[in-house]
């Protein structure tokens, strides 16, 4: 089994039990404060989103030419103009927010900065620092 899969099954072997309570404690900032594992090619970061908390964890830190990997597990549908997930100059497309349905982008920074993670309209959501 390669290492990213076993990674991932780790990490859902983790989180999935934390995600049976009760409703208020499912919300993305009881749930978790900010998942990450890395292997030798792709730094992976878990994010909860709900349309009471919006996504969490928000920010992340990463560095230039590191392989990085979001997954955005959605616990609602999101509605109306805030219905989309992207990274302006990391990841230009915008991804539809679906209940239950994973989110990956997966991405190299290139160029030091602060990049929004935004809705297709540039709402901000949080922020990835590549140093």
């Amino acid at each position: 089994m390669k290492k990213s899969t076993l990674n991932i099954i780790t990490l859902l072997t983790i989180i999935t039990p934390t995600l049976s309570f009760a409703t208020d404690q499912n919300s993305p900032a009881n749930v978790t404060k900010k998942v990450a594992s890395q292997n030798s090619s792709v730094k992976t970061f878990t994010i909860l989103y709900s349309n009471s908390k919006n996504i969490a964890p928000n920010s992340f830190t990463v560095k230039t030419g590191e392989r990085v990997r979001l997954e955005v597990n959605p616990l609602d549908t999101a509605s109306g103009c805030m219905n989309t997930i992207m990274v302006p100059g990391l990841w230009d497309k915008p991804e539809p927010i679906i209940k239950g349905k994973k989110i990956v982008m997966e991405f190299t920074p290139q160029h030091a900065g602060s990049y929004k993670i935004t809705c297709a309209m540039g709402i901000n959501r949080g922020v990835i620092v590549v140093k």
